[in-house]
């Protein structure tokens, strides 16, 4: 049975105290991948840093990355975290919800998205995501410290409970997010140039696609059979088309 391996993705962090106390919770539970996305502080002898990692840094490799899509670009699921603050309620899951998608989608490479720690994650980047979860806390007082939620959330979602056998075929396996992307924008560029989506505002349908297929960790057996979707609604539309 394959274990899940996570990466942790820390998206604009701006104080190296946090990242290496991110990176000092990560390896606590076997996280051995943390990626940072657009950083606003410089780590390199850093006492902050050095001081909070307490001597992970040896065991965790910290990686960088322009944008969130290329920092997950080779894992199978993205999950961002979020406060349920100014969110819709129902794009967004508890701990044990998405526990659970992920057990069904049989993934083994997952990125747990965190934000900076001003603002968290932006709607956009929450869009990239396959999904969202956020965990429970007092509406009084619902924010985190950035290292206190990674560590909640590899404890809420332990990469062992997960385990399963792998299919046989490759093609059933989970689709790697960049191939999930490129799948769902060939759809967008179908249904738009077809007038289903409003050219002004695509993203208000586009985006509960985005949600819609998410939640379902596709394979890449069903994003072939979703470029074929597309490819075949472009199709009619050149047929349909007058020629001149």
């Amino acid at each position: 049975m394959a274990r899940v391996r996570f990466r942790i993705v820390l998206v604009r962090p701006r104080y190296g105290g946090n990242v290496g106390s991110a990176v000092r919770v990560a390896a606590n539970f076997g996280v051995r991948d943390v990626v940072l996305v657009d950083p606003g502080c410089v780590l390199e002898d850093d006492p902050e840093y050095v001081r909070m990692a307490m001597g992970a840094d040896r065991l965790v490799t910290l990686g960088t990355a322009a944008t969130l899509a290329e920092a997950v670009a080779d894992t199978q699921v993205a999950v961002a975290t979020t406060s349920t603050r100014s969110r819709d309620p129902r794009a967004v899951l508890t701990p044990a919800e998405a526990a659970q998608r992920l057990a069904e989608s049989g993934a083994e490479d997952v990125a747990l998205v965190f934000g900076s720690e001003r603002g968290g994650l932006s709607l956009d980047e929450l869009r990239a995501c396959h999904m969202a979860l956020a965990v429970p806390t007092d509406p009084d007082f619902p924010v985190l410290n950035l290292a206190q939620a990674v560590g909640i959330v590899l404890v809420l979602l332990p990469a062992g409970a997960f385990a399963r056998p792998a299919p046989s075929d490759p093609m059933d396996l989970p689709a790697p997010h960049a191939e999930f992307s490129a799948a769902l924008t060939h759809l967008d560029d179908a249904l738009l140039a077809s007038g289903y989506l409003d050219p002004q505002n695509p993203a208000r349908v586009g985006d509960q696609f985005r949600r819609w297929l998410g939640r379902t960790v596709p394979s890449r057996r069903e994003l072939a059979l979703l470029h074929a979707l597309a490819a075949h609604v472009t199709y009619l539309l050149g047929r349909s088309t007058p020629r001149s």
